[in-house]
């Protein structure tokens, strides 16, 4: 009788935990691949001089960019689609591959003219014309079959292959002469690794991979995805606008501090993407179930990470100087108060995603369109005013500024749409432990140990203080769950 029952429990423990479990393993993938990109990328500032480092942040990002280009929204579409209906699920894997195809066809030269425009004499054509090459593969490594048909260990294990392999040879290569031109080498190899790894992993457990199919109803497909594309382009821009306007407008060292800030920063907010990339699926059940589902779910979710980001934020604030000398090396140590400012934008990613991701489930497309564009008009705006005043920080600060316009403009649409967007009340609590602790560490002075010990006793006080927390914790954990069952 006893060994039924612990099965069952076992059973149920699993269900409940499901969206932490699929979380998990996300969050594990890109910790691993975060931790070789770190190292990959400290092993290159510390081999490269700060000028040629710059370079290589301001090509990386570009490429970054034009790969979210590439994406075309057509890996949340294809999701959604087969949410809907799974029959579909062959001719979108066939589909969405071609109609990247296209995008990168019009991209790549663009990419090419900016980077050439913007480093002029800075770094080697070649070093461009690799990265750009490198795009080309991204529209074979449809992330999005794994999400849809929930094999997110595939999905972890992908970007965990690049970024190993990337770091390996990134070593390798830079062990002897510190050439800028190999850098570009190991991201080729890199990409053409993971690609391999992704067409595999599609064509054994997902659907079979294809060199020829039916083409009915591709043109919406383009167009729905295009609008969607636009929104993730985008947010990209909002993210990266400051990084291209310091490396047309200022050397290559400047471009260098704050491309390290930025490094960090912007990783981390990768998994703002990766927390809402694996809720989007219980986002949009909970949506269409109605009533209050959504209502509840996200004002969970948005304690959660509330109390996550502003931690996180409050961490990289106090310990700026010992995390950029331990990620980057002491020749870019200048970068430090950059990532004190700039780390704001991870808790502001993390709580306006649920009124982005609540509007997208609800097919409001054009209104986390027009949030996006109006966090890239409000950057614009300070990139224009703020350097002036503050120098490089004023740049630090307009990245921040448009992080803060697409909260408050998506909160506001999403309030009108009825995607029960959560209020910013839930953060008064985390707001207050976060300001705390930056106003103790900035009276105690630079002393390591301290700041981390009182780091570690507001994480400890967080569910005294917030009573409410754990609770929250344990309902998102079954949310899934409780979803497929009604």
């Amino acid at each position: 009788m006893a060994l039924p029952l612990i099965r069952r429990l076992r059973r149920k423990v699993d269900q409940d935990m499901r969206f932490f479990q699929d979380f998990g393993l996300l969050t594990a993938g890109q910790l691993v691949s975060r931790v070789l990109g770190f190292l990959a990328f400290a092993w290159i500032a510390r081999r490269l001089e700060p000028s040629d480092y710059g370079a290589v942040e301001y090509v990386v990002g570009l490429s970054i960019f034009f790969a979210t280009l590439a994406d075309g929204g057509l890996g949340v579409l294809g999701t959604r689609r087969a949410a809907h209906q799974p029959d579909e699920l062959p001719l979108l894997a066939y589909q969405i591959p071609i109609a990247r195809l296209l995008i990168v066809a019009v991209g790549l030269p663009v990419m090419a003219l900016m980077a050439t425009q913007a480093l002029d004499t800075q770094a080697p054509a070649a070093l461009i014309w690799l990265f750009a090459a490198s795009v080309i593969a991204a529209p074979f490594r449809q992330q999005w079959l794994f999400q849809a048909s929930e094999r997110m260990s595939l999905a972890a294990w992908g970007d965990v292959v690049r970024m190993a392999v990337f770091a390996i040879a990134v070593w390798v290569l830079l062990l002897g002469r510190p050439d800028i031109l190999r850098v570009a080498y190991a991201e080729v190899i890199s990409v053409a690794a993971v690609t391999l790894y992704s067409v595999y992993m599609q064509h054994r457990h997902v659907t079979p991979l294809r060199v020829s199919g039916s083409m009915a109803g591709f043109g919406g497909l383009v167009r729905e995805g295009l609008v969607i594309g636009s929104t993730n382009l985008v947010w990209a821009l909002n993210q990266y606008l400051p990084l291209f306007v310091i490396g047309s407008q200022m050397g290559a060292v400047s471009l260098a501090w704050f491309a390290g800030a930025s490094r960090i920063v912007v990783s981390l907010i990768q998994f703002s993407n990766l927390y809402h990339f694996n809720m989007y699926p219980s986002v949009a059940q909970a949506r269409a179930k109605g009533g209050d589902a959504l209502a509840a779910l996200l004002k969970r979710s948005a304690r959660v990470v509330g109390w996550g980001g502003l931690g996180g934020a409050t961490a990289l604030t106090v310990l700026d100087k010992p995390l950029v000398h331990a990620a980057l090396g002491e020749k870019l140590l200048p970068a430090a108060p950059l990532l004190g400012v700039m780390a704001w934008m991870l808790p502001l990613a993390l709580v306006s995603g649920h009124a982005r991701w609540s509007l997208a489930a609800a097919g409001q497309q054009s209104s986390v369109l027009a949030s996006q564009v109006s966090g890239v008009v409000v950057t614009f705006i300070a990139l224009v005013l703020l350097p002036p005043l503050f120098g490089l920080t004023g740049y630090a600060i307009a990245s921040v500024t448009g992080f803060i316009a697409v909260w408050a403009v998506s909160h506001v649409l999403a309030a009108r749409h009825d995607c029960a967007p959560p209020s910013p009340l839930i953060l008064i609590r985390p707001v207050l432990m976060a300001g705390v602790v930056i106003g103790i560490s900035q009276a105690i002075g630079d002393r390591f140990a301290i700041r981390a010990g009182l780091l570690g006793l507001a994480l400890c006080l967080a569910p005294v203080i917030d009573r409410q927390l754990l609770a929250d914790v344990k309902q998102l954990a079954g949310a899934r769950n409780r979803l497929h069952e009604n």
